[in-house]
């Protein structure tokens, strides 16, 4: 007994330094996101223009937008209208589409944690004005994911997708997952991560993350799955909090 015991504990311990040493880690390289992105843009907007490769030189699209970010900030908050950001989130160029969604997930998370703007309730007040176009800014952050990635910077559109797209749940866990494995940004990939194996109620990508990423060049994030093994290892042997006898 003392002997099992004892060869269980080297190779936790072994198990454990190899993940955080970062052994066998793999270069995150960037693949093409799942199909219904494009597909949908391009059942939506039948002409998809397109910005010209001098437009796209003089700025990143997903980090400069100082006046998209004002409009966003003015509708959620002040009540304004909604009609210009939709006119935006539809627009039929996608550059326009990717740039108005990586200011709208930008504004965000910062009033998600600004208790002083008593954003839950506007937050409600503003998805029950376009409801009608969920789709739309959910396949528009779905875009803007994909260029934060091709442009290499962080974004906070994980949040976004996470905790506010919940009627298309399952297309988010799908993105989230493909950001999780080839976006370049350790935040994106940690993030991901932890809402698709905690809360993306979808098994299989949990599983495909948790051997994937094990491999993660990024200690946060070998970190964030050493996490979600140890969780799942306690609610397999003592079930899941309230659940307990």
């Amino acid at each position: 007994m003392m002997i099992t015991v004892v060869i269980l504990t080297v190779a936790v311990l072994l198990f454990l330094t190899h993940a955080l040493a970062g052994l066998n880690a793999k270069e995150v390289t960037f693949t093409p996101p799942p199909t219904f992105v494009d597909e949908y843009a391009a059942n939506r907007y039948q002409v998809e223009k397109t910005t010209s490769e001098s437009e796209q030189a003089n700025a990143k699209l997903t980090t400069d937008y100082f006046i998209e970010a004002a409009l966003v900030r003015n509708v959620i908050v002040n009540g304004e209208s909604p009609d210009e950001l939709i006119r935006l989130f539809t627009h039929p160029e996608k550059a326009t589409r990717v740039k108005i969604a990586a200011a709208f997930a930008e504004v965000n998370i910062k009033l998600s944690h600004d208790e002083g703007t008593d954003f839950d309730n506007k937050r409600k007040a503003f998805w029950e004005k376009v409801e009608v176009h969920s789709a739309d800014i959910q396949n528009a952050l779905f875009e803007a994911l994909v260029t934060t990635a091709e442009e290499r910077v962080r974004t906070f559109i994980p949040y976004t997708l996470a905790w506010w797209m919940q009627d298309e749940k399952p297309k988010a866990v799908e993105m989230l997952t493909w950001a999780a494995k080839h976006h370049p940004d350790p935040w994106v990939r940690s993030f991901s991560v932890y809402y698709v194996i905690q809360f993306g109620e979808n098994e299989a990508y949990a599983s495909e993350l948790i051997d994937d990423r094990t491999h993660d060049p990024d200690l946060k994030v070998r970190q964030r799955i050493l996490e979600q093994r140890f969780r799942r290892f306690e609610e397999m042997v003592f079930g899941k909090e309230g659940e307990q006898s």
